[in-house]
């Protein structure tokens, strides 16, 4: 059986997304050892496998929440086993607990996108850039 192509960050979501954000799942879903994924999210991205997939499922945390009043079911969705859990790696990563992100989302305040990016700079814009990623993996757009 051939790897997966890991050229391109779209491909690490979705398969990120079907191994629930688990690396050992992520790892037999792009059809490399532990070990490699190990070596290629350090290069790409400058962090563990965990890690990284910590920090998107955040991401995707943000996105749900969005759409959906309900922490409990976003944090459930994600494969929180707490919501507890949830809630404090959310409030770790964006400074708020995500009841308040719920609340000022479905207030209206998001839509000064000043405010917005004030409060959720990793929300701002929908272009990244990773610094010292291989080439394929750079300036993607996300969102």
């Amino acid at each position: 059986m051939a790897r997966l192509g890991i050229v391109n960050l779209q491909t690490w979501l979705a398969v990120a997304q079907q191994a629930g954000y688990r690396s050992r799942a992520l790892a037999k879903g792009l059809k490399v050892s532990q070990r490699q994924l190990q070596r290629y999210t350090q290069a790409a991205f400058g962090r563990s496998p965990q890690r990284w997939l910590d920090e998107w499922r955040l991401r995707a945390a943000s996105n749900m929440l969005k759409k959906s009043r309900s922490v409990k079911a976003v944090a459930f969705s994600l494969g929180f086993k707490q919501v507890s859990h949830f809630s404090r790696e959310f409030k770790r990563h964006y400074g708020q607990p995500p009841s308040t992100f719920v609340r000022w989302n479905h207030q209206g305040v998001t839509a000064n996108a000043s405010q917005s990016e004030m409060y959720f700079p990793e929300l701002a814009g929908n272009a990244v850039r990773y610094i010292g990623c291989p080439p394929q993996i750079t300036n993607v757009r996300v969102g």
